[in-house]
């Protein structure tokens, strides 16, 4: 059967008219700026005339950035569509007609990309200005008035110079950073990371790098999107895949040049993933970080990564021996530096994994204080009287989190495996739930992404059965012959497998759980 086509006429059309909109938006918005300019300027003609130069000159200048800003936002519209033609053949010429995207960025088409941590550090100097700014605007100027009227809840405004001054020494230290380890580059193997394949290649420290704890390393592909517009413009990333890698501190890196460090990169790319894009207000990227702890300024470097489909690239084994292996702390190692609760142990009905309740104390307190914050929120609201509407939509909100906040402090999990099957007992102090899987219904376990904090992604594993894989499968493939959507299915059921456990910070404790489940099950890994 003949695969329906897509009409991306309308999409098409709608793109031209909010382009044109826009243009013509933009125009008349000069206009306005561009006449008031004029109009001061015009009005100081005859100060001017009357040698009353000073006096002239202040309104002059302030006419001529009027005139300057509405006639360049009156240009901008003018030349829009030639500078979009313009842009758009010079990276089809850079790009080989679009087949090769990563070639439109100087530092992809190199292989050689510079750390972006400098340019974080400039952006919270900005910013640490600005709150200190604020804070110190509000603390001499406004609040002592507030304080002698007994207005002491005007005490609250400090929190602008307590951020202000957080941001200030987060630069502080990030500036000596700069100074201890100097620029830091990734050196790719092969342009471009390749999905299916794996991401090569050595990060070039600018001094020479003696590890005093582990050095972390991450590959995350993450999905930003872009909200709003002006003074609400708000910028929100969430982690899709993420992998990790720890270098014990007593590992070798190799010394690239006299004075510098070397650290390897070797991470295997899923061909599942999305690659590298930006359209609109979305946007996937691939990021590198290494992060290790010294005395004094730590290591910190991240680098925006070319990561696309190739075609041609032959898809990573799983049992392809991995070159930096020698340079990772043992998985012992790793439990005991991040203080995992987790218990692993061999019981009378095999291998039993525990989970307990608040074994992330860092989150489940960070969820504590985010509930306190929104219900101090929800009780103003109902205080203060405002619309119906808004304490309803707050009050869904904080159920939600209550809830999450609530499974965090309470909620324990304990996984039995053997040759026969896989027993979830699930407690919440004293309520609990007990599933059995058989051995011949389970299809494999898997690691995914969870939820998600800043960098830091929690892993949860899943246990995914035949008849769950085989259903997606059938459906893939009625999709990719017909092309049409199956119909939505709701169930309680997780469709992407049942959860044994969630909220495991470290990614490689993760996979090393995992193994242990599938070696305990009598399978090989």
């Amino acid at each position: 059967m003949e695969k329906p086509k897509i009409d991306l006429t309308s999409s098409e059309s709608g793109a031209k008219v909010d382009f044109w909109a826009s243009r013509i938006f933009t125009f008349i918005f000069g206009i306005p700026f561009a006449a008031s300019g004029l109009f001061v300027i015009w009005m100081t003609q005859e100060k001017f005339q009357q040698g009353k130069i000073w006096e002239a000159l202040p309104g002059c200048l302030f006419g001529l950035v009027f005139v300057t800003v509405g006639s360049g936002m009156m240009y901008a519209a003018i030349t829009a569509a030639r500078r979009k033609k313009a842009a758009a053949e010079k990276w089809q010429a850079q790009t080989d007609g679009g087949k090769k995207a990563w070639l439109a960025r100087p530092d992809w088409a190199a292989g050689r990309i510079k750390s972006s941590a400098d340019a974080q550090t400039k952006i919270m100097a900005i910013m640490a200005l600005a709150f200190c700014g604020m804070g110190g605007l509000i603390a001499f100027h406004f609040l002592p008035k507030e304080l002698h009227d007994g207005n002491y809840k005007a005490l609250l405004a400090l929190i602008f110079p307590a951020i202000g001054l957080g941001l200030l020494i987060a630069v502080v230290r990030g500036v000596l950073a700069r100074r201890r380890f100097g620029d830091c580059y990734f050196e790719m193997a092969a342009v471009p990371g390749a999905l299916g394949g794996a991401l090569d290649g050595l990060i070039q420290t600018g001094a020479r790098l003696r590890l005093e704890h582990g050095l972390h390393l991450k590959l995350s592909c993450i999905r930003r999107t872009v909200s709003g517009s002006g003074d609400n413009r708000s910028t929100q990333e969430s982690i899709l895949w993420q992998d990790e890698k720890i270098f014990k501190s007593e590992a070798e890196l190799p010394e690239s040049e006299p004075g510098r460090s070397g650290i390897p990169i070797h991470f295997k790319i899923p061909a599942n993933q999305p690659e590298c894009f930006a359209h609109g207000s979305e946007a996937i990227l691939w990021r590198l970080e290494a992060k290790a702890k010294m005395s004094g300024p730590d290591f910190s470097a991240s680098f925006e990564v070319p990561v696309f489909k190739v075609a041609g690239t032959a898809v990573a084994e799983a049992d392809e021996p991995d070159p930096t292996a020698a340079l990772q702390m043992p998985i012992e190692d790793i439990r005991r530096d991040e203080h995992s609760k987790i218990q692993v142990t061999d019981g009378p009905g095999g291998s039993e994994f525990y989970f307990p309740a608040a074994r992330n104390l860092g989150m489940a307190f960070m969820l504590t204080f985010i509930l306190g914050i929104w219900s101090g929120f929800l009780w103003l609201m109902i205080a203060r009287g405002a619309p119906i509407l808004f304490p309803v939509v707050f009050g869904l909100f904080e159920i939600l989190i209550f809830w999450g906040c609530l499974m965090t402090w309470i909620k324990s999990s304990r996984v039995t495996v053997n040759s026969f099957g896989v027993t979830l007992q699930t407690r919440w102090i004293i309520f609990s739930r007990t599933r059995r899987f058989e051995a011949g219904d389970i299809s494999r376990f898997n690691v995914v992404v969870g939820v998600t904090s800043g960098n830091t992604a929690y892993q949860s594993i899943k246990l995914v059965t035949r008849a769950s894989e085989d259903d997606f499968a059938s459906r893939k493939a009625r999709f990719q012959q017909t092309g049409e959507r199956p119909p939505l299915k709701f169930s309680v059921g997780d469709p992407s497998g049942a959860t044994l456990a969630s909220g495991i910070a470290s990614k490689p404790e993760a996979d090393w759980l995992m193994r242990e489940m599938t070696r305990a099950l009598g399978r090989k890994f």
